[in-house]
């Protein structure tokens, strides 16, 4: 696969796309701490509007130290991928998944947060370099570069090629060919992705997604690649073109962390994962991907049981740890979730639920005893209640009864 340089590419003045990029160059260094219910008024302002659910998550120190070691938890968004976060170009004002998602985390984790944007994958890597941010919206968690650690994915995102209504291309596999050549945003999970698996033709790369699509525009490539988001669909409606009808990556968005090597534990990654899951579950996920409008998105499987299962232990651990729950009521929930993972690794689907569903019903039984808040109890009940909602469809189907 040949690679040719992206050079001091002419940016277009396409008025379909104004609002949706911001093309400058590098961050933008974060304002004063902000809480996740507020406001902020500096450059990389947002609004935590968003609602839904409410995630409580019980943090304990060794979360904290990983995800907020100055005290607040910085988090970085690249904003040239809208399935993280967009940014106006005239206010600042940062939106999209990635935001709603921060808020609610920000919200059950009580730490303030800041959000740190940067137009590219490029610049995000030199901020982990540079010790910028705590935790990052970015990219396919498989595709990961060295330096971070990512968590489970939460959004998966079709990319295909753009092409010229008149090109020969009917399908991927006909992009792939020698002498065409292929815009893409430099560093992000497209650009990663074939420059691995390309064998003929040359990827030309960009500082971010709109001057790819200027390239295409000009006639100075045959293909674009990306997502299948507003972008691309207000290129079309204002230049032409047409998505081929298939796929060549199907990219999945995950949080990561600095790794865990660099005076981390995995106690922040922990966490963050349990989050997913519960956003998933709660539907938060979903409402975020519907209010950002984007186009060949959805939301990724579940896990197994067993994982999520041990979402479930390690916050009842942290309950116990920070004096919510005394040992004995923290004992109790153990039990119940240590049966269901003998269950399971026994084959035992339905008597595994039934562990679990003693679990709901002592986490009720705590909530309505006062001993829970109702957030503190639903954040772990939306988890269990989908594991054993999610078994009992699967048994259903299998003509068993869980």
């Amino acid at each position: 696969m040949k690679a040719a340089s992206g050079g001091f590419v002419r940016l277009a003045a396409l008025a379909a796309l104004a609002l949706a990029c911001n093309l400058d160059k590098g961050p933008t260094a974060p304002g004063a701490p902000i809480r996740a219910d507020q406001v902020a008024a500096a450059v990389s302002s947002f609004v935590c509007d968003v609602d839904g659910a409410t995630w409580e998550g019980d943090p304990d120190a060794a979360v904290l130290h990983d995800l907020a070691p100055s005290g607040v938890m910085r988090v970085a968004f690249n904003y040239n991928n809208r399935n993280n976060a967009a940014r106006n170009p005239i206010t600042g004002q940062l939106t999209g998944p990635g935001i709603d998602m921060t808020c609610k985390l920000a919200q059950g984790t009580h730490a303030q947060f800041v959000a740190v944007p940067y137009n590219g994958v490029p610049p995000l890597l030199a901020g982990l370099a540079n010790g910028e941010w705590d935790a990052a919206f970015a990219f396919d968690q498989t595709l990961e570069p060295p330096g971070i650690t990512a968590a489970i994915p939460h959004i998966a995102v079709e990319n295909t090629y753009l092409v010229r209504g008149d090109a020969p291309f009917q399908k991927v596999a006909d992009v792939d060919a020698p002498g065409v050549r292929i815009s893409v945003a430099e560093g992000n999970s497209p650009d990663i992705y074939l420059s691995h698996t390309l064998k003929y033709a040359t990827l030309v790369r960009t500082p971010a997604t709109p001057q790819a699509l200027d390239l295409l525009r000009t006639g100075q490539v045959d293909a674009f690649a990306g997502g299948r988001g507003p972008q691309v669909i207000a290129f079309i409606a204002c230049c032409g073109g047409r998505l081929l009808p298939d796929n060549f990556l199907i990219a999945n968005l995950a949080i990561v962390v600095p790794d865990t090597a660099q005076a981390h534990s995995s106690a922040g990654l922990q966490y963050i994962d349990e989050f997913v899951d519960w956003a998933k579950a709660s539907g938060l996920v979903q409402v975020a991907i519907d209010r950002a409008n984007q186009g060949g998105t959805h939301v990724t499987p579940p896990l197994a049981p067993e994982p999520r299962i041990a979402f479930l232990q390690r916050h009842v651990a942290r309950l116990v740890e920070n004096g919510v729950l005394n040992d004995g009521q923290g004992n109790a929930l153990a039990v119940k979730l240590q049966g269901a993972l003998e269950k399971l690794a026994d084959g035992e689907i339905a008597p595994a639920m039934n562990k679990l569903g003693a679990f709901i019903n002592q986490i009720e039984a705590f909530r309505d005893g006062g001993i829970l808040s109702d957030g503190r109890s639903a954040s772990l009940l939306e988890i269990a209640r989908d594991v054993v909602n999610r078994a009992s469809d699967r048994l259903a189907l299998a003509g068993g009864v869980p």
